[in-house]
């Protein structure tokens, strides 16, 4: 499988990284929010490399900081329970989205530790037309230098209400969907550990030690 160096760093650069607070960004637009965030990213990672390099496990506060606002963590954590959501009740509920929201924190801050913004560009597509949408799709290409073919992006938004600000909930990178792809491994462990060895799978996975030096590879975010 790909490594992560190549393209799943995008959600980081995408979603995440920036000087403003969450309301700085244009949350009302989800094409421009994400042009503003990407941009943005670029001077976050140059300010803060010396902290990272000195204690990695600062990116996941920046996580926390910067990638949340932005992340709706909490419909995603439904989605890949899918119907076994309803099977909960509402503790299991409230610890697994808790739980998930770490996971997530660790594993996007485990991929920053491969990104390099000497390298790695992304590409948006043309805006499209979003007023009165619900959800969108925002098309973009990650190019990264020493020529590679560019990686094709599909970030999935949605927007609760007319008014609500969009969040991402998914990318979808050549063809594979991030959020079908954690859902499957889910699922396997459901059947295999029950609610709460799964909600323990993730809480050991939220801990792991953040290594500036670990080679990365996809298959490390379902075999740990």
């Amino acid at each position: 499988m790909k490594q992560l160096t190549v393209w799943i760093s995008v959600i980081l650069l995408a979603f995440a990284f920036g000087n403003a607070k969450a309301e700085e960004i244009d949350t009302s637009n989800p094409f421009k929010m994400l042009e503003q965030i990407a941009e943005r990213m670029t001077v976050r990672i140059t300010e803060e490399r010396s902290t990272i390099e000195e204690n990695p496990g600062f990116l996941r506060q920046i996580m926390v900081d910067e990638l949340l606002p932005y992340s709706d963590y909490q419909y995603a954590a439904r989605l890949v329970l899918g119907r076994n959501w309803d099977r909960l009740n509402e503790s299991q509920q409230e610890e697994f989205v808790t739980v998930f929201r770490e996971y997530l924190v660790t594993t996007y801050a485990r991929v920053f530790t491969q990104y390099d913004e000497t390298r790695h560009k992304i590409s948006f597509g043309r805006a499209g037309s979003y007023e009165n949408e619900r959800r969108v799709t925002v098309r973009a290409q990650l190019v990264e230098k020493g020529g590679r073919p560019p990686i094709r992006l599909d970030f999935q938004l949605q927007r609760r209400s007319p008014d609500a600000p969009w969040m991402a909930f998914d990318l979808v990178a050549e063809g594979v969907s991030m959020l079908n792809a954690q859902r499957s491994e889910i699922e396997a462990s459901l059947r295999q550990n029950g609610i709460d060895g799964t909600i323990e799978l993730l809480r050991e996975r939220a801990n792991k030690e953040i290594n500036l030096d670990e080679d990365i590879d996809v298959s490390d975010f379902t075999n740990d």
